[in-house]
């Protein structure tokens, strides 16, 4: 199994194309991602240790979608794999991945932060 990249700049690029290749506003987009970080794993983890299923996998499906937007790889496939757990009904299993979950979120917005929002 291959460890996909914290960040896929073929998916930044992608996303500023269709933006009209308006760099401006995709930055302001992926910035925007990087501030809802920690909201967006507190939402989850709110969630999942509450035993709220229908909220645990709206805010999952959510990160899944919007990381994949941006090109966070490795994050959004985490969330998918948390999304399967939640469907399985499996939410200690999902609970046990959180913490790995908030690591890579954290490492990847550092990472979108430094390569892409204040990249000149």
């Amino acid at each position: 199994m291959t460890t996909l990249p914290l960040v896929c700049t073929a998916t930044l690029h992608s996303l500023e194309e269709s933006l009209d290749g308006e760099r401006a506003l995709c930055r302001n987009f992926v910035c925007r991602y990087v501030e809802m970080w920690p909201q967006r794993f507190s939402r989850i983890h709110d969630a999942v240790t509450t035993g709220h299923q229908e909220a645990a996998m709206d805010a999952a499906l959510s990160l899944r979608s919007s990381s994949m937007m941006v090109g966070a790889a490795r994050l959004g496939e985490l969330a998918g794999d948390l999304i399967q757990l939640l469907e399985c009904g499996r939410a200690g299993a999902a609970a046990k991945k959180l913490p790995a979950l908030q690591l890579c979120g954290n490492q990847t917005t550092c990472q979108l932060t430094a390569s892409y929002v204040n990249a000149a």
